[in-house]
């Protein structure tokens, strides 16, 4: 097990695409710890001037009614947007602006479809043969490899988004741990979650363009809207809707009882996909 991990991350640390990706979501991190700067700190009074400019233009526009509830439209939007920040300055805050993005979920599992495309093109899969290792077990340590390394880019870039925002901002409330502990394991568990679809659907078809579409699919919350209408018959579906979730868990919105049932269909996201994909290993010819 340990041999195959380590051949994992070897081609892992040495895939193309998980450096842009890296590059990416680092990037990411750093434009997060900026915004944060921005919205805590209000350096030079920048939000009073913008509402006060956008407030000009809405008085400006009275005349016209169209251009008046247009403008009226981006004042509150923008009031809204602003608002719904709330504090971030903090942990979670970092966390919010860091984990719980849609995007950063697609260049996951756009790097892992790449890098299982890629490792079956080439027919590097056939060495881990090599180790007496049984295709399951390939399977579910390549599964495993990639999960942690997508954890582990997480930390990196929270840790470069909280060292950043910590160092540049007047203040920084690091006291809210529990918190942070508690909605940070849940937004991890919904990137393994949209991971291990990609891996399944990668290593399903060994391509990587279904495995990126299928997965767009899933992360910007296409399915949603099926739970959603399903959810008018069959309220429990709500809860499989993650993109929902992925939007509103980290201020805090759930009880104890929605929290560990969100926790358990995470678990049960994560047992299909690695089940599927485990089921398919046992019966495909693995050459």
């Amino acid at each position: 097990m340990i041999k195959e991990l380590k051949a994992n991350f070897y081609r892992i640390l040495r895939s193309k695409s998980f450096i842009v990706i890296c590059i990416l979501i680092f990037l990411g991190a750093i434009i997060s710890a900026v915004e944060i700067k921005m919205v805590a700190d209000n350096p030079g009074h920048w939000i009073e001037y913008v509402e006060e400019a956008m407030a000009g233009a809405t008085e400006s526009s009275e005349a016209g009614d169209l251009e008046y509830d247009e403008t009226s439209a981006s004042v509150a939007i923008f009031s809204t947007n602003l608002s719904s920040l709330g504090e971030i300055d903090n942990l979670t805050g970092v966390m919010r602006l860091t984990w719980s993005v849609d995007l950063i979920c697609f260049l996951h599992c756009i790097f892992i479809a790449l890098f299982i495309s890629a490792e079956y093109k080439s027919h590097f899969h056939v060495n881990h043969f090599s180790l007496n290792a049984k295709p399951r077990m390939i399977v579910l340590i390549e599964w495993l490899s990639l999960m942690i390394t997508v954890v582990l880019v997480e930390f990196v870039a929270y840790g470069i988004a909280f060292g950043l925002s910590a160092l540049v901002c007047d203040s920084f409330d690091a006291t809210d741990i529990y918190k942070f502990a508690k909605y940070g394991t849940l937004m991890l568990g919904i990137m393994i979650v949209y991971a291990s679809f990609a891996f399944m659907i990668a290593f399903i078809r060994r391509a990587a363009a279904l495995a990126i579409v299928l997965s767009s699919l899933f992360v910007f919350g296409v399915l949603d809207f099926i739970y959603g209408f399903a959810s008018v018959w069959i309220s429990a579906t709500q809860y499989f809707a993650l993109n929902n979730l992925f939007s509103t868990m980290a201020y805090g919105h759930f009880d104890s009882i929605n929290y560990w049932l969100e926790v358990c269909i995470i678990i049960f996201y994560t047992a299909v996909f690695l089940g599927v994909s485990l089921i398919v290993a046992s019966t495909r010819d693995p050459y």
